[in-house]
Protein backbone atom coordinates (compact mmCIF):
# COMPACT_ATOMS: atom_id res chain seq x y z
CA UNK A 1 0.00 0.00 0.00
CA UNK A 2 1.44 2.90 -1.63
CA UNK A 3 0.62 6.76 0.07
CA UNK A 4 0.97 9.61 -2.62
CA UNK A 5 0.58 13.36 -1.58
CA UNK A 6 -0.25 16.09 -4.88
CA UNK A 7 0.79 19.85 -4.30
CA UNK A 8 -0.24 22.35 -6.57
CA UNK A 9 1.13 25.58 -6.15
CA UNK A 10 0.54 28.99 -7.25
CA UNK A 11 0.63 28.36 -10.89
CA UNK A 12 -2.02 25.21 -10.78
CA UNK A 13 0.30 22.36 -11.98
CA UNK A 14 -0.28 19.16 -9.96
CA UNK A 15 2.60 17.39 -8.26
CA UNK A 16 2.58 14.18 -6.90
CA UNK A 17 4.97 12.48 -4.44
CA UNK A 18 5.34 9.43 -2.73
CA UNK A 19 5.84 9.54 0.77
CA UNK A 20 5.15 6.17 2.34
CA UNK A 21 4.32 2.34 1.68
CA UNK A 22 3.34 0.12 4.22
CA UNK A 23 2.69 -3.21 3.80
CA UNK A 24 -0.43 -4.83 5.13
CA UNK A 25 -1.64 -8.87 4.19
CA UNK A 26 -4.27 -10.05 5.19
CA UNK A 27 -3.91 -13.96 4.89
CA UNK A 28 -2.78 -14.65 8.38
CA UNK A 29 -3.12 -11.37 9.94
CA UNK A 30 -3.48 -10.59 13.59
CA UNK A 31 -5.52 -7.92 15.80
CA UNK A 32 -2.08 -6.34 16.20
CA UNK A 33 -2.06 -5.54 12.43
CA UNK A 34 -5.03 -4.00 12.14
CA UNK A 35 -4.70 -0.30 11.06
CA UNK A 36 -1.58 1.98 11.23
CA UNK A 37 1.03 1.64 14.08
CA UNK A 38 2.26 3.80 16.14
CA UNK A 39 5.48 4.21 14.45
CA UNK A 40 3.82 3.93 11.00
CA UNK A 41 1.97 6.87 11.41
CA UNK A 42 4.99 8.46 12.92
CA UNK A 43 6.91 8.12 9.84
CA UNK A 44 3.69 8.90 7.45
CA UNK A 45 3.80 12.26 9.39
CA UNK A 46 7.25 13.16 9.17
CA UNK A 47 7.76 12.08 5.66
CA UNK A 48 4.58 14.41 5.07
CA UNK A 49 6.00 17.27 7.13
CA UNK A 50 9.44 17.10 5.57
CA UNK A 51 7.27 17.50 1.62
CA UNK A 52 4.98 19.96 2.60
CA UNK A 53 8.13 22.46 4.39
CA UNK A 54 10.54 21.87 1.51
CA UNK A 55 7.10 22.85 -1.04
CA UNK A 56 6.53 26.20 1.34
CA UNK A 57 10.09 26.94 0.85
CA UNK A 58 10.68 26.34 -2.75
CA UNK A 59 7.82 28.78 -3.25
CA UNK A 60 9.05 31.21 -1.17
CA UNK A 61 12.08 31.14 -2.78
CA UNK A 62 10.58 31.20 -5.86
CA UNK A 63 8.88 34.81 -4.99
CA UNK A 64 12.21 36.33 -3.28
CA UNK A 65 13.96 35.23 -6.69
CA UNK A 66 12.60 38.08 -8.57
CA UNK A 67 14.09 41.44 -8.14
CA UNK A 68 11.95 44.18 -6.50
CA UNK A 69 13.05 46.92 -8.78
CA UNK A 70 13.21 45.41 -12.03
CA UNK A 71 11.20 42.58 -11.84
CA UNK A 72 13.79 40.01 -13.59
CA UNK A 73 14.80 36.69 -11.77
CA UNK A 74 18.25 36.35 -10.28
CA UNK A 75 21.07 34.02 -10.56
CA UNK A 76 21.43 31.59 -7.66
CA UNK A 77 24.33 31.88 -5.58
CA UNK A 78 24.84 28.97 -3.50
CA UNK A 79 22.04 26.12 -1.58
CA UNK A 80 22.29 25.72 2.08
CA UNK A 81 21.00 23.61 4.61
CA UNK A 82 17.85 24.84 7.23
CA UNK A 83 17.28 22.63 9.69
CA UNK A 84 13.98 23.11 12.02
CA UNK A 85 12.52 21.34 14.47
CA UNK A 86 9.10 21.21 14.13
CA UNK A 87 5.54 19.10 16.14
CA UNK A 88 6.21 16.04 13.24
CA UNK A 89 9.64 15.79 12.92
CA UNK A 90 13.06 17.53 12.28
CA UNK A 91 12.90 19.21 8.73
CA UNK A 92 15.93 19.46 6.86
CA UNK A 93 15.58 22.48 3.90
CA UNK A 94 17.26 23.16 0.64
CA UNK A 95 17.32 26.46 0.56
CA UNK A 96 19.29 28.67 -2.30
CA UNK A 97 20.99 32.01 -1.51
CA UNK A 98 20.80 34.61 -4.92
CA UNK A 99 23.27 36.80 -6.15
CA UNK A 100 22.69 40.91 -6.82
CA UNK A 101 20.16 41.39 -9.59
CA UNK A 102 22.20 43.30 -12.78
CA UNK A 103 19.96 46.33 -12.10
CA UNK A 104 22.54 47.25 -8.87
CA UNK A 105 20.21 46.37 -6.42
CA UNK A 106 21.93 44.16 -4.06
CA UNK A 107 20.72 40.56 -1.99
CA UNK A 108 19.64 41.77 1.78
CA UNK A 109 20.04 39.65 3.97
CA UNK A 110 17.00 38.91 6.85
CA UNK A 111 14.53 40.35 4.58
CA UNK A 112 11.86 38.24 1.91
CA UNK A 113 9.40 35.45 2.23
CA UNK A 114 11.79 32.63 2.85
CA UNK A 115 13.30 34.74 6.07
CA UNK A 116 9.84 35.55 8.06
CA UNK A 117 9.35 31.66 6.89
CA UNK A 118 12.29 30.09 8.53
CA UNK A 119 12.55 32.54 11.74
CA UNK A 120 13.87 30.01 14.32
CA UNK A 121 15.41 26.97 14.96
CA UNK A 122 11.84 25.31 16.24
CA UNK A 123 8.06 25.88 15.55
CA UNK A 124 6.21 28.33 18.37
CA UNK A 125 3.92 24.82 18.26
CA UNK A 126 6.35 22.78 19.14
CA UNK A 127 7.89 25.31 21.75
CA UNK A 128 4.58 25.91 23.74
CA UNK A 129 3.72 21.84 23.56
CA UNK A 130 7.24 21.25 24.84
CA UNK A 131 7.05 24.27 27.65
CA UNK A 132 3.06 22.86 28.87
CA UNK A 133 4.34 19.27 29.22
CA UNK A 134 8.00 21.01 31.41
CA UNK A 135 5.20 22.90 33.50
CA UNK A 136 3.07 19.74 34.13
CA UNK A 137 5.90 17.11 34.27
CA UNK A 138 9.41 16.43 35.20
CA UNK A 139 11.91 17.46 32.12
CA UNK A 140 12.86 13.95 31.82
CA UNK A 141 9.21 12.71 31.90
CA UNK A 142 8.34 15.53 29.13
CA UNK A 143 10.94 14.12 26.97
CA UNK A 144 10.26 10.57 26.91
CA UNK A 145 6.15 11.55 26.36
CA UNK A 146 7.36 13.66 23.44
CA UNK A 147 9.49 10.47 22.18
CA UNK A 148 6.32 8.45 22.67
CA UNK A 149 3.92 10.69 20.26
CA UNK A 150 5.96 12.89 18.28
CA UNK A 151 8.33 11.80 14.90
CA UNK A 152 11.18 12.62 15.62
CA UNK A 153 14.58 10.54 14.53
CA UNK A 154 16.20 11.20 17.52
CA UNK A 155 14.91 11.70 21.05
CA UNK A 156 14.23 14.70 22.66
CA UNK A 157 16.53 15.95 25.12
CA UNK A 158 14.99 16.85 28.79
CA UNK A 159 17.51 20.18 28.87
CA UNK A 160 15.76 21.47 25.56
CA UNK A 161 12.61 20.85 27.20
CA UNK A 162 14.06 23.06 30.02
CA UNK A 163 15.18 25.70 28.02
CA UNK A 164 12.02 26.16 26.08
CA UNK A 165 9.77 26.16 29.56
CA UNK A 166 12.39 28.70 30.36
CA UNK A 167 11.98 31.11 27.11
CA UNK A 168 8.05 30.69 26.74
CA UNK A 169 8.31 32.24 30.56
CA UNK A 170 10.29 34.68 29.38
CA UNK A 171 8.00 36.03 26.57
CA UNK A 172 4.75 35.36 28.97
CA UNK A 173 6.67 38.24 31.30
CA UNK A 174 7.68 40.26 28.54
CA UNK A 175 4.37 40.23 27.36
CA UNK A 176 2.80 40.86 30.94
CA UNK A 177 5.35 43.53 31.70
CA UNK A 178 3.54 45.82 28.32
CA UNK A 179 0.45 44.59 28.80
CA UNK A 180 -1.90 47.71 30.00
CA UNK A 181 -3.65 45.77 32.46
CA UNK A 182 -1.46 43.50 34.00
CA UNK A 183 -1.57 39.98 34.87
CA UNK A 184 0.80 39.78 37.71
CA UNK A 185 0.43 41.34 40.86
CA UNK A 186 4.41 41.99 41.62
CA UNK A 187 4.91 45.63 42.33
CA UNK A 188 8.27 47.56 40.65
CA UNK A 189 10.08 47.18 44.22
CA UNK A 190 13.04 45.91 43.82
CA UNK A 191 14.22 42.90 45.18
CA UNK A 192 17.06 41.29 47.33
CA UNK A 193 19.15 38.49 47.24
CA UNK A 194 21.18 37.17 50.30
CA UNK A 195 23.16 34.17 49.11
CA UNK A 196 26.03 31.92 51.15
CA UNK A 197 27.79 28.99 50.78
CA UNK A 198 28.72 25.71 52.83
CA UNK A 199 31.08 23.21 52.67
CA UNK A 200 30.51 19.72 53.24
CA UNK A 201 33.60 17.07 53.36
CA UNK A 202 33.72 14.35 52.01
CA UNK A 203 34.58 10.90 54.39
CA UNK A 204 37.77 9.73 54.19
CA UNK A 205 37.56 7.12 52.46
CA UNK A 206 33.88 6.87 51.75
CA UNK A 207 33.61 9.71 49.25
CA UNK A 208 35.72 10.53 46.69
CA UNK A 209 35.80 14.56 46.66
CA UNK A 210 34.11 18.07 49.05
CA UNK A 211 31.72 19.66 47.58
CA UNK A 212 30.07 23.12 48.09
CA UNK A 213 26.33 23.72 48.83
CA UNK A 214 24.55 27.30 48.01
CA UNK A 215 21.63 28.49 50.15
CA UNK A 216 20.01 32.03 50.57
CA UNK A 217 16.60 33.92 50.18
CA UNK A 218 15.00 36.33 48.68
CA UNK A 219 13.18 39.63 49.91
CA UNK A 220 11.22 41.62 48.43
CA UNK A 221 8.80 44.49 49.87
CA UNK A 222 5.74 43.55 50.93
CA UNK A 223 6.36 39.68 50.53
CA UNK A 224 7.25 36.84 52.40
CA UNK A 225 11.06 35.92 51.92
CA UNK A 226 11.51 32.60 49.82
CA UNK A 227 14.40 30.49 50.61
CA UNK A 228 16.25 28.58 48.23
CA UNK A 229 19.25 25.97 48.37
CA UNK A 230 21.35 24.26 45.76
CA UNK A 231 23.63 21.22 45.22
CA UNK A 232 25.83 20.23 42.68
CA UNK A 233 25.67 17.63 40.51
CA UNK A 234 21.43 17.94 39.87
CA UNK A 235 19.19 18.12 36.97
CA UNK A 236 18.87 21.71 38.09
CA UNK A 237 21.10 24.48 37.82
CA UNK A 238 22.00 27.05 40.88
CA UNK A 239 20.86 29.95 38.47
CA UNK A 240 17.98 28.09 37.71
CA UNK A 241 16.84 27.78 41.09
CA UNK A 242 17.51 30.96 42.08
CA UNK A 243 15.89 32.74 39.23
CA UNK A 244 12.56 30.22 39.98
CA UNK A 245 12.39 31.60 43.61
CA UNK A 246 13.10 35.29 42.20
CA UNK A 247 10.45 34.74 39.82
CA UNK A 248 7.71 33.74 42.75
CA UNK A 249 8.66 37.15 44.79
CA UNK A 250 7.27 39.11 42.08
CA UNK A 251 10.83 40.07 39.92
CA UNK A 252 10.73 40.66 35.99
CA UNK A 253 13.63 40.93 34.21
CA UNK A 254 14.83 44.83 34.11
CA UNK A 255 14.36 45.29 37.69
CA UNK A 256 16.99 46.12 40.17
CA UNK A 257 18.47 43.03 42.35
CA UNK A 258 21.13 44.14 45.09
CA UNK A 259 22.87 40.53 45.97
CA UNK A 260 24.09 40.71 49.47
CA UNK A 261 27.45 38.03 50.14
CA UNK A 262 31.06 38.00 50.76
CA UNK A 263 34.11 38.59 48.43
CA UNK A 264 33.39 35.09 47.02
CA UNK A 265 32.72 35.78 42.92
CA UNK A 266 31.01 32.36 42.62
CA UNK A 267 28.47 33.33 44.85
CA UNK A 268 28.22 36.55 42.81
CA UNK A 269 28.41 34.73 39.31
CA UNK A 270 25.10 32.41 40.40
CA UNK A 271 22.41 35.53 40.28
CA UNK A 272 24.03 36.93 37.30
CA UNK A 273 23.37 34.12 35.52
CA UNK A 274 20.16 33.78 37.39
CA UNK A 275 19.46 37.63 36.46
CA UNK A 276 20.97 37.69 32.87
CA UNK A 277 21.67 41.24 33.96
CA UNK A 278 24.15 43.41 35.99
CA UNK A 279 23.59 43.30 39.58
CA UNK A 280 24.60 45.38 42.61
CA UNK A 281 26.48 43.84 45.37
CA UNK A 282 27.31 44.71 48.98
CA UNK A 283 29.49 43.00 51.12
CA UNK A 284 27.40 41.18 53.78
CA UNK A 285 28.06 43.19 57.18
CA UNK A 286 28.18 39.87 59.19
CA UNK A 287 31.10 38.82 57.76
CA UNK A 288 32.87 42.44 57.67
CA UNK A 289 31.01 42.39 61.75
CA UNK A 290 33.31 39.48 61.90
CA UNK A 291 36.90 40.37 60.91
CA UNK A 292 35.89 43.70 63.45
CA UNK A 293 35.56 41.14 66.39
CA UNK A 294 38.56 39.21 65.79
CA UNK A 295 40.27 42.69 66.24
CA UNK A 296 38.64 43.73 69.24
CA UNK A 297 38.85 40.57 71.33
CA UNK A 298 42.58 40.21 70.50
CA UNK A 299 43.15 43.89 71.72
CA UNK A 300 40.96 43.79 74.70
CA UNK A 301 43.06 40.50 75.94
CA UNK A 302 45.88 42.87 75.22
CA UNK A 303 45.82 46.47 76.38
CA UNK A 304 45.07 45.60 80.34
CA UNK A 305 49.25 44.21 79.60
CA UNK A 306 51.80 46.70 80.65
CA UNK A 307 51.69 49.76 78.90
CA UNK A 308 50.57 48.86 75.24
CA UNK A 309 48.03 51.12 75.68
CA UNK A 310 50.49 54.19 76.07
CA UNK A 311 53.21 52.94 73.49
CA UNK A 312 50.18 51.86 71.09
CA UNK A 313 48.22 55.05 71.54
CA UNK A 314 46.78 54.71 67.54
CA UNK A 315 45.68 51.37 68.44
CA UNK A 316 44.23 52.44 71.33
CA UNK A 317 42.21 55.23 69.90
CA UNK A 318 41.04 53.54 66.70
CA UNK A 319 40.10 50.13 67.57
CA UNK A 320 37.21 50.63 69.55
CA UNK A 321 35.66 53.41 66.32
CA UNK A 322 36.53 51.07 63.53
CA UNK A 323 33.30 49.35 63.97
CA UNK A 324 31.29 52.68 63.97
CA UNK A 325 33.41 54.11 60.82
CA UNK A 326 32.64 50.74 59.00
CA UNK A 327 29.02 50.92 59.83
CA UNK A 328 28.48 54.61 58.90
CA UNK A 329 30.05 53.79 55.56
CA UNK A 330 33.40 55.65 55.73
CA UNK A 331 36.02 53.24 54.26
CA UNK A 332 38.42 55.48 52.97
CA UNK A 333 39.01 56.76 56.65
CA UNK A 334 38.57 53.23 58.25
CA UNK A 335 41.51 52.01 55.79
CA UNK A 336 43.51 54.98 56.81
CA UNK A 337 42.97 54.10 60.97
CA UNK A 338 43.92 50.64 60.17
CA UNK A 339 46.93 51.92 58.08
CA UNK A 340 48.19 53.91 60.89
CA UNK A 341 47.98 51.07 63.85
CA UNK A 342 50.20 48.75 61.26
CA UNK A 343 52.55 51.50 60.72
CA UNK A 344 52.61 51.99 64.80
CA UNK A 345 52.90 47.92 65.16
CA UNK A 346 55.87 48.31 62.88
CA UNK A 347 57.62 51.16 65.05
CA UNK A 348 56.82 49.43 68.35
CA UNK A 349 60.40 48.09 69.38
CA UNK A 350 59.61 45.21 71.36
CA UNK A 351 57.32 43.64 68.20
CA UNK A 352 59.98 41.04 67.35
CA UNK A 353 59.76 39.99 71.27
CA UNK A 354 56.09 40.18 71.70
CA UNK A 355 53.89 37.70 72.61
CA UNK A 356 51.86 35.85 70.16
CA UNK A 357 48.85 37.79 70.86
CA UNK A 358 50.71 41.05 69.64
CA UNK A 359 51.70 39.07 66.92
CA UNK A 360 48.20 38.07 65.85
CA UNK A 361 46.92 41.30 66.37
CA UNK A 362 48.98 42.72 63.56
CA UNK A 363 48.12 39.57 60.85
CA UNK A 364 44.79 40.56 61.67
CA UNK A 365 44.96 44.10 60.79
CA UNK A 366 46.58 43.06 57.61
CA UNK A 367 44.10 40.63 56.75
CA UNK A 368 41.92 43.60 57.12
CA UNK A 369 43.39 45.73 55.19
CA UNK A 370 43.35 43.78 52.30
CA UNK A 371 40.00 43.08 52.70
CA UNK A 372 38.83 46.34 52.52
CA UNK A 373 40.81 47.39 49.97
CA UNK A 374 39.46 44.51 47.71
CA UNK A 375 36.10 45.31 48.56
CA UNK A 376 36.05 49.50 49.30
CA UNK A 377 33.13 49.48 46.39
CA UNK A 378 31.06 47.14 47.78
CA UNK A 379 30.93 48.49 51.58
CA UNK A 380 27.84 51.05 51.89
CA UNK A 381 26.35 52.90 54.67
CA UNK A 382 24.87 50.39 56.70
CA UNK A 383 23.65 52.79 59.42
CA UNK A 384 21.24 54.39 56.81
CA UNK A 385 20.07 51.15 55.20
CA UNK A 386 19.50 49.82 58.82
CA UNK A 387 17.28 53.07 59.74
CA UNK A 388 15.35 53.51 56.28
CA UNK A 389 14.18 49.82 56.78
CA UNK A 390 16.36 48.25 53.79
CA UNK A 391 18.65 45.13 54.77
CA UNK A 392 21.99 44.90 55.59
CA UNK A 393 23.42 41.93 56.89
CA UNK A 394 23.44 37.89 56.43
CA UNK A 395 22.18 36.78 59.62
CA UNK A 396 19.11 35.55 58.43
CA UNK A 397 20.33 33.47 55.89
CA UNK A 398 22.72 31.69 59.16
CA UNK A 399 19.34 30.75 60.88
CA UNK A 400 17.97 29.83 57.61
CA UNK A 401 20.81 27.41 57.53
CA UNK A 402 19.58 25.84 61.09
CA UNK A 403 16.21 25.84 60.06
CA UNK A 404 17.26 23.40 57.42
CA UNK A 405 19.27 20.66 59.63
CA UNK A 406 16.29 21.15 62.60
CA UNK A 407 13.31 21.24 60.34
CA UNK A 408 12.35 17.73 60.10
CA UNK A 409 11.71 17.70 63.92
CA UNK A 410 10.49 21.16 63.75
CA UNK A 411 13.32 22.13 66.21
CA UNK A 412 14.50 25.46 67.88
CA UNK A 413 18.34 26.27 68.89
CA UNK A 414 16.36 27.01 72.32
CA UNK A 415 15.98 23.08 72.51
CA UNK A 416 19.76 23.24 72.53
CA UNK A 417 20.79 25.35 75.19
CA UNK A 418 23.72 24.87 77.52
CA UNK A 419 25.06 21.98 75.32
CA UNK A 420 28.84 22.02 74.23
CA UNK A 421 27.65 21.17 70.50
CA UNK A 422 25.21 22.83 67.94
CA UNK A 423 21.96 21.11 67.66
CA UNK A 424 22.56 20.22 63.97
CA UNK A 425 25.56 18.30 65.08
CA UNK A 426 23.20 16.29 67.94
CA UNK A 427 20.43 15.70 65.16
CA UNK A 428 22.99 14.28 62.89
CA UNK A 429 24.14 11.79 65.63
CA UNK A 430 20.65 11.16 66.83
CA UNK A 431 19.80 10.09 63.17
CA UNK A 432 22.08 8.14 62.47
CA UNK A 433 22.04 6.29 65.39
CA UNK A 434 18.15 5.63 64.58
CA UNK A 435 18.33 5.17 61.44
CA UNK A 436 21.45 2.97 60.93
CA UNK A 437 21.51 1.29 63.78
CA UNK A 438 24.84 1.84 64.65
CA UNK A 439 26.79 1.16 67.52
CA UNK A 440 27.92 4.19 69.76
CA UNK A 441 31.27 3.19 69.57
CA UNK A 442 31.39 3.59 65.27
CA UNK A 443 29.37 6.62 65.80
CA UNK A 444 31.68 8.44 67.72
CA UNK A 445 34.45 7.14 65.35
CA UNK A 446 32.19 8.56 62.21
CA UNK A 447 31.56 11.81 63.67
CA UNK A 448 35.29 12.07 64.62
CA UNK A 449 36.41 11.38 60.89
CA UNK A 450 33.87 14.19 59.75
CA UNK A 451 36.14 16.48 62.13
CA UNK A 452 33.54 16.20 65.46
CA UNK A 453 35.54 14.74 68.67
CA UNK A 454 33.08 13.65 70.65
CA UNK A 455 32.79 10.61 73.09
CA UNK A 456 30.39 7.81 72.94
CA UNK A 457 28.49 8.25 76.26
CA UNK A 458 27.76 11.98 75.27
CA UNK A 459 25.89 10.40 71.93
CA UNK A 460 24.43 7.94 74.60
CA UNK A 461 22.95 10.71 76.35
CA UNK A 462 22.15 12.65 73.24
CA UNK A 463 19.92 10.05 72.18
CA UNK A 464 18.34 9.39 75.38
CA UNK A 465 17.29 12.72 75.56
CA UNK A 466 16.39 13.62 71.93
CA UNK A 467 15.16 10.58 70.46
CA UNK A 468 11.96 10.55 72.08
CA UNK A 469 11.37 14.21 71.69
CA UNK A 470 11.87 13.65 67.88
CA UNK A 471 9.21 11.00 68.00
CA UNK A 472 6.49 12.96 69.74
CA UNK A 473 7.11 15.71 67.38
CA UNK A 474 6.80 13.61 64.51
CA UNK A 475 4.18 11.00 65.46
CA UNK A 476 1.63 13.62 63.85
CA UNK A 477 3.65 13.28 60.62
CA UNK A 478 3.08 9.91 60.55
CA UNK A 479 -0.87 9.41 61.31
CA UNK A 480 -2.62 8.27 57.85
CA UNK A 481 -5.60 10.85 56.57
CA UNK A 482 -8.64 9.03 57.48
CA UNK A 483 -11.40 9.08 54.94
CA UNK A 484 -14.84 11.07 55.82
CA UNK A 485 -16.50 8.99 53.07
CA UNK A 486 -18.78 6.29 54.25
Amino acid sequence: MNIWVELVGDDGVPERRQIASVARNVDGASFDDFGLSSEDGKAIQRRLQETLTQAQADQACQQDRRCRDCNRLRGVHDYRSRTVHSLFGICRLRVPRFRSCACGESARSGTGNIQNLLNGRATPELERIQAELGSRLSFREAARVLDLFVPATTSHNHRTVSNRLAKVADQIEKWDAASPSRISRAGGSPVSVFIDGAHIRAVPGYQSRHFEIAMGRVVSPGRRPRQFAAAPNVTTGKHDLVRAAMRAQGWLPGRDVTVFSHRDVGLQSIVLSATRQPVTHILDWFHLSMRLRHVEQTWEGLRTVGDLSIYLRDVSFHVPRLRHLLWSGYVREATRAVKGMLYQLEQYARLRDANHKLKRLYVLLSNLQNYLIQNKTSIVDYCQRYWVGQPALLQKIRSCRKECWCFSARFLMSDFKWRHFQGEVILWAVRWYCRYGVSYRDLEQMMGERGVPVDHTTIYRWVQKYAPEIENRLRWHWRRPQSTSR
